[in-house]
């Protein structure tokens, strides 16, 4: 089974104190967090602005899915099949949290206004398995809680797949990703749209697995630099014509194009992966880096972030609408800082159930110290019994190992 040949040397090779395995998790784990975190960030943005250039320019869901496609692998790796179940379960309990809420608004708008809720038993199945978008109903307002739900269905339906995909694509790395790449093309036209999202990501889920297995260090760097600038050239091209040809603006929605350029970011952004951390090799203790302490909390609650945010965008604007005008600047400086801090609000009141999801104990703000391996402080070996260097310690939903 492929590994990371970094991460391998140093099981190998552990310096004098015994930390150099826990350097290269760390080091691998705080670089694919930042990653995360600075994707989240760019999502926020781009729907508290509404600046489609931004959308176009950074494809932020291609990387969220790239860096939870490499973690994924790890969590493979470490767990077997039993990760798929470990991981829907940190997925789906703060989802189902959502959604309750949801349904209780629903209910109780259905209720005061006297009007049909538009709501039928049939969809609560999807609130319970999001296979597909689950719906909020009839109500005018009920966009705002669903419009993000496809990351959550893609995700999960990608996590299903996984311990199919990970063996076939470890048996052929290189046709697997071009049969990737191409479905997408070949769906747009062909004119099939149904899982759109999961085949458009796919190929970055992809190369997350590549970046796992160490396959994109492996590739010669002119080599490499060369297909990521094809890869950049078409789907930018694409994208680019789509966007000022009258196409869908937001990116997710410019089939094939959207893909291609979202590779291209994630291709580039994983192979350039530092390869270490800082450390202080005089005590044999891993430093935390200088804001990682807003790192893990963004990280602990990226999924809460993720599904409050949109609804916490939506009820700035209602508010905001018969004062100012929607592109004026006090307008969007109000929305994004409303957004910011209606968002925290969430993380603060049901972001706790992340950590309940992945049996952690539940912290108000999802962070404590970053822990140490005892072995590592006695000079040992520096990797836990049952652990390898690649695991790391355990990030949240998104790029979590179990």
């Amino acid at each position: 089974m492929a590994t990371d040949p970094v991460a391998a040397e140093a099981r190998r090779t552990p310096d004098a104190t015994g930390v150099a395995p826990v350097v290269a998790a760390q080091s691998r784990t705080s670089y694919l967090d930042l990653l995360r975190a600075a994707a989240l960030a760019r999502v926020l943005l781009y729907h508290a602005t509404g600046w489609l250039w931004l959308s176009l320019l950074v494809p932020a869901m291609g990387v969220m899915f790239g860096v939870a496609g490499a973690l994924l692998a790890a969590s493979l790796d470490r767990y077997g099949t039993r990760a798929v179940g470990r991981r829907m379960r940190r997925l789906l309990v703060p989802f189902w949290a959502f959604g309750a809420t949801v349904l209780v608004l629903v209910a109780v708008a259905g209720q005061v206004s006297g009007t049909p809720s538009g709501f039928g038993w049939g969809d609560v199945c999807w609130w319970l398995l999001p296979l597909r978008v689950p719906s909020a109903g009839a109500m005018s307002w009920g966009w705002a809680f669903t419009v993000g739900l496809w990351y959550v269905s893609t995700y999960l339906w990608l996590t299903l797949l996984s311990p199919l995909l990970l063996p076939l694509y470890r048996r052929w790395p290189w046709p697997v990703l071009a049969a990737a790449t191409a479905l997408p093309v070949c769906a747009h036209l062909a004119g099939v749209t149904q899982f759109y999202f999961v085949v458009s990501y796919l190929p970055c889920w992809l190369l997350g697995f590549a970046y796992h297995d160490g396959l994109l260090r492996r590739v010669p760097a002119r080599l490499y630099h060369g297909l990521v600038l094809v890869l950049a050239t078409v789907g930018g091209t694409w994208v680019l014509l789509a966007a000022t040809t009258g196409a869908p603006g937001e990116l997710n929605h410019i089939p094939a194009g959207s893909t291609i350029w979202s590779m291209a970011w994630v291709a580039a952004l994983l192979r350039w992966a530092p390869r270490s951390t800082a450390v202080a090799r005089s005590t044999g203790e891993v430093r935390p880096t200088r804001g990682g302490g807003l790192l893990r909390l963004v990280n602990a609650r990226a999924l809460t972030v993720y599904l409050w945010h949109i609804p916490a965008s939506a009820a700035i604007t209602a508010l905001l609408m018969p004062w100012l005008s929607f592109d004026s600047v006090a307008h969007v400086g109000i929305r994004l800082v409303g957004m910011v801090l209606l968002t925290a609000v969430a993380a603060l009141a049901v972001g706790w159930i992340e950590d309940l999801a992945a049996r952690r104990h539940p912290r108000l703000l999802g962070v404590g110290a970053p822990a140490v391996p005892r072995s590592t402080r006695r000079g040992g070996a520096g990797v836990p019994r049952g652990r390898t260097a690649v695991d790391g310690p355990m990030p949240p939903v998104g790029a979590e190992r179990g």
